[in-house]
């Protein structure tokens, strides 16, 4: 088997030493990103119980972690990502291209049952 290389290896050291990092795996969320969203939510006070929220490119899930515990158990969140997932509580996850009709069709279709709002992801953070 390959050895990494120096800079995978110091690449993988920082990451895990980030305090964010450990913050997550403490926690028990996906990845270190909710944070971020945690920030935006808490300033502009996107997420509110009873929305029904897109995540396009949700894995590894953080973000569906976290707005489903925002939307609370009227919310709905669906997922959708070209790279697998692992399954989230009372998150509904599509594996495909969104950009794609037939991914594209299948969440719209899921997405047309009553709810009071839609909220969509359309970037992800560095």
């Amino acid at each position: 088997m390959a050895r990494r290389s120096k800079s995978s290896d110091r690449w993988l050291r920082e990451h895990f030493s980030d305090p964010f990092v450990k913050r997550a795996q403490a926690e028990g969320w996906r990845s270190r990103a909710v944070f971020k969203l945690e920030q935006i939510d808490q300033r502009e006070r996107l997420l509110k119980p009873g929305m029904v929220v897109l995540d396009l490119g949700a894995a590894p899930g953080a973000w569906s972690q976290y707005v489903r515990r925002r939307v609370g158990r009227s919310g709905r969140v669906l997922a959708t990502d070209i790279l697998p997932m692992e399954p989230l509580d009372a998150v509904e996850f599509i594996q495909g291209d969104f950009a794609r009709m037939p991914s594209s069709s299948n969440c719209a279709m899921r997405l047309a049952l009553p709810g009071p709002t839609c909220c969509c992801r359309i970037w992800r953070p560095i």
